[in-house]
């Protein structure tokens, strides 16, 4: 337990957007954001696991007030630093103080054009975003784009990887909404597992077919539609829980809020530690749901507990939450069984 491959960490909840699909509420007041020292402080912990990426975003980070402090004492400390942006505040000279520190910036993308994307997000929303990725891209910095699947944009999945083709990238990911926070009171519906399927499934042969890397972050997308991912899977499952795939939390990730409380992930509010109070390498070893998360795969329930691919995936343990109140139940966007 001395390598964490991936950390995400909240900077702050702090953000200029309301988007429809929101885990979080806006927060305006960021008292309860670490201070500069203790970002400080939490990096040399986590450089201590020699962890190979760590990923900032929020809220909206580039609203961190120490957001250039941490950057520039994180910089070169990671093989990945990688910043999440809704793009909107990212003019020439902050895409030149970003390309000084991180080696990717991940840009939120909710459709191929203004009339969805401006839906969700707010209105004037996708030409700052557009705006930022040509910025950025004349910075050198490499930049991906992230959209959030939902009933509304289900059938722009096409033209969301001819946008990133068309922008010279080189890649364009896509993940599930999970109904929580602004979404569950929006009512943002997510679509059925084999709506899922179809979607994921088309997208992704289609950005093979046009030479744009299309990738879900659910470990049942990549079984299903990626050779290499498939057997590994199948490597890992004949371990028979000697080695876990899948969701990483506990084993080699974990996820830090902006006041420095460690969830399980950012949409299972399940609380691991509090790192004002403990060391990182405390909560590590000692937290009690991290060790439940390190023994998970023994104890799913429905068809995960089932599924051929138990110990290589697992599902979604937010998603089952979210749905069922039970991190233990099946995950049902899932169609593998």
């Amino acid at each position: 337990m001395n390598r964490l491959d991936y950390v995400q960490w909240d900077i702050t909840s702090a953000c200029n957007l309301n988007c429809l699909h929101c885990r979080e509420k806006i927060i305006k007041n960021i008292k309860d954001d670490l201070t500069l020292q203790e970002c400080k402080n939490l990096i040399d912990q986590i450089v201590d696991f020699n962890t190979h990426t760590l990923s900032i975003a929020g809220g909206e980070p580039l609203l961190s007030p120490v957001i250039e402090d941490v950057l520039m004492y994180a910089a070169g400390k990671f093989r990945r630093l990688v910043i999440s942006s809704n793009g909107t505040m990212i003019d020439k000279e902050k895409a030149l103080m970003l390309s000084d520190y991180v080696t990717n910036v991940q840009i939120s993308i909710d459709g191929p054009n203004a009339k969805i994307h401006d839906y969700i997000r707010g209105e004037g929303v996708f030409i700052k975003a557009m705006k930022a990725i040509e910025n950025l891209q004349t910075a050198g910095v490499k930049v991906d784009i992230r959209l959030t699947l939902c009933q509304l944009n289900k059938n722009l999945v096409i033209e969301y990887i001819d946008l990133a083709k068309s922008l010279g990238l080189s890649g364009a990911y896509l993940r599930r909404i999970i109904p929580t926070g602004n979404a569950k009171k929006n009512g943002l519906d997510e679509l059925t597992s084999l709506e899922l399927k179809e979607c994921l499934g088309k997208a992704i042969n289609y950005g093979r077919k046009i030479g744009i890397h299309v990738a879900s972050a659910d470990y049942f997308c990549q079984i299903e539609f990626n050779e290499k991912a498939r057997k590994k899977a199948e490597r890992i499952q004949k371990l028979n829980g000697e080695v876990i795939g899948g969701c990483a939390v506990g084993i080699n990730s974990f996820y830090i809020m902006q006041n420095g409380v460690i969830a399980y992930c950012p949409y299972l509010p399940v609380f691991c530690g509090d790192l004002r109070k403990q060391s990182l390498k405390e909560i590590w070893e000692n937290s009690e749901m991290f060790k439940i998360a390190r023994s998970i795969r023994f104890n799913l329930k429905g068809k995960c507990a089932k599924c051929r691919y138990k110990f290589a995936c697992g599902g979604c343990r937010a998603y089952a939450y979210v749905k069922t109140g039970d991190i233990l139940a099946e995950d049902s966007g899932c169609w593998l069984y």
